[in-house]
């Protein structure tokens, strides 16, 4: 997608060919499993009750197809935008553009910036629980945003690394709760909470396709491509990789609420309880394990945080590399970090943080499903363009490819298809609804902004 002036404008490179596939995979699997399991999985419960664990295992082996499109694509073309990139390949650059503005304001509107409120909001009772500290919420916000910016200035070799160690350490106590309750339930363990016939289930197609948003963000991997030794083959193997890793520990961790909480009891159980996974932990490990949970969650959103700032800020760079940005956010620092781009990263998160200090103090937490909602409509937007391309290019050159394709491409088409129904169908109550407003208004922003390329000569 980047044009032939690109030169020009380029006030600096990124430091090529540093980051091993290591690095790659602590940025795929930085964006958000472990929240997922911490706050997400008692939402599937309260859908789904006793088969939500058959909820997430569909979801996740559509998702294990869909990442398999995402690394076709990765194994044959890609740079810093590259979503852009990908959508470029099937669809032509103007869509590839739109592409991109439309997967950056995602980023934007999750853990680069909008996640912010929620992240101090829960800071904020976790140092009034455990220190007895009132210290305020924006304080903790802003100093998640500002640990992203500063690893990110300081080069992506250091952000992916403290991702890869954050999850590294921060998964031991959900992997011991769900062991631990897996080994309590003995001769409650069922196979039936993989049956849809199971009496004591709920509504098995809206968990699916909130499960299947449980996944969004592995594809920021692909990001680092001009950054990564030997991408075509790093970045498809951890994009799959670690989908098929994260697809594993939550199908676990669904299986293990579930039998723990019991499955006639599971939809009220886990689900009314905002950090049911901790609470099973001080049950049946201690509360060392609850409290090792509860910090993981805030160092989590650290890394998803950090992870989605390294997406964005290459976005930006890539864009006025090629521009249709101002040329000056394509400046690269020492470390080979598009410095100026991680700061507009910082000043949307300063922004979301402004924005919530005029949020009642009961709804600060609720902004996180506002601005995941958004984020739900954007990207699956692309990820459909994704999945459709990936066809026609398929059916341009039929002879070319492995029998495999055909099938698991078509079935990875419909995981964006279901994301997309699920994301009007029930039409979200407020406050949610707001966030499907602001998807709205971002769609609006980006249309502008192709129309004003277009009219000088840019796309």
């Amino acid at each position: 997608m980047e044009n032939g002036n690109a030169a020009g404008l380029n006030g600096g490179k990124l430091r090529g060919a540093r980051l091993g596939l290591l690095p790659v995979v602590g940025q795929c699997f930085s964006i958000g499993p472990l929240i997922d399991v911490a706050l997400f999985l008692g939402i599937v419960a309260a859908m789904a009750g006793a088969v939500g664990p058959l909820a997430v295992l569909l979801a996740a082996l559509g998702m294990v197809a869909f990442s398999m499109v995402v690394a076709f694509y990765a194994s044959e073309t890609g740079g810093a935008g590259a979503v852009g990139d990908y959508v470029s390949r099937a669809w032509g650059p103007w869509a590839g553009t739109g592409a991109l503005g439309i997967y950056l304001a995602s980023l934007l509107f999750s853990g680069a910036a909008g996640f912010m409120v929620a992240v101090g909001e829960l800071a904020q009772k976790f140092a009034s629980v455990y220190f007895g500290a009132d210290l305020p919420w924006w304080a903790f916000a802003l100093a998640v945003g500002a640990a992203a910016l500063w690893l990110n200035v300081r080069g992506a070799g250091m952000a992916t690394h403290a991702q890869l160690a954050i999850i590294a350490v921060s998964v031991v106590p959900f992997l011991l709760t769900a062991v631990a309750a897996v080994i309590n339930a003995g001769p409650a363990n069922t196979l039936a909470v993989f049956s849809w016939n199971n009496p004591h289930g709920g509504d098995l197609f809206g968990a699916l396709l909130f499960c299947i948003l449980l996944f969004g963000g592995f594809e920021t991997a692909g990001a680092l491509a001009e950054e990564t030794a030997d991408p075509k083959r790093n970045i498809p193997l951890a994009l799959v990789g670690t989908v098929g890793a994260a697809a594993l520990l939550l199908v676990f961790c669904s299986y293990a609420g579930t039998v723990h909480y019991g499955p006639e009891r599971v939809a009220k159980d886990w689900g009314d309880a905002m950090d049911g996974y901790a609470q099973m932990a001080e049950e049946l490990v201690g509360g060392w394990a609850a409290l090792w949970i509860r910090i993981a969650v805030l160092v989590d959103f650290t890394a998803t945080c950090i992870g989605f700032t390294v997406a964005a800020s290459r976005g930006i760079y890539s864009l006025a590399r090629a521009g249709k940005l101002p040329g000056g956010l394509a400046a690269t620092n020492r470390h080979g970090a598009p410095a100026r781009a991680a700061w507009v990263v910082f000043g949307c998160a300063v922004f979301a943080v402004a924005c919530g200090m005029l949020v009642p103090a009961g709804g600060r937490f609720d902004t996180l499903f506002v601005v995941a909602t958004a984020q739900a409509l954007l990207l699956v937007l692309v990820y459909t363009a994704l999945a459709l391309g990936a066809l026609k290019l398929m059916a341009a050159a039929p002879r070319k490819q492995p029998l495999w394709r055909w099938v698991v491409f078509p079935a990875a088409a419909v995981v964006p298809g279901l994301a997309l129904y699920g994301t009007f169908v029930p039409f979200p109550d407020f406050p949610e609804r707001y966030g499907l407003f602001a998807g709205f208004a971002a769609l609006g922003l980006v249309a502008a902004w192709l129309a004003v390329l277009r009219m000088r000569g840019r796309v």
